[in-house]
């Protein structure tokens, strides 16, 4: 991570594999202790708040999907198929 020619996905995967095998497993005991203590259900997510980082990617793949279908329609092409193909449900 902190090599001068590592990317932002590369830093994004790192936190999230530190989310993820470190820091979940933590919570999830903190959580546990939490509950016996007060009687009542807690839950720590630390994986929540790192999907914000995704957002972009996923609104990059999104427009990408629709303007594929937007293509393939001008071609004459079966988007329900297309969809089917992929194992997408088209409806």
């Amino acid at each position: 991570m902190l090599y001068n020619a590592t990317t932002g996905p590369m830093v994004r995967e790192c936190q999230r594999h530190l989310a993820q095998w470190t820091l979940q497993p933590i919570a999830a005991l903190m959580a546990e202790e939490a509950t016996a203590k007060l009687g009542q259900p807690v839950t720590v997510d630390v994986m929540q708040p790192l999907q914000a980082y995704d957002a972009g990617g996923r609104a990059r793949a999104a427009a990408g999907v629709v303007q594929a279908l937007s293509q393939a329609k001008e071609a004459g092409v079966d988007a329900s198929l297309a969809l089917e193909l992929v194992g997408w449900d088209s409806s």
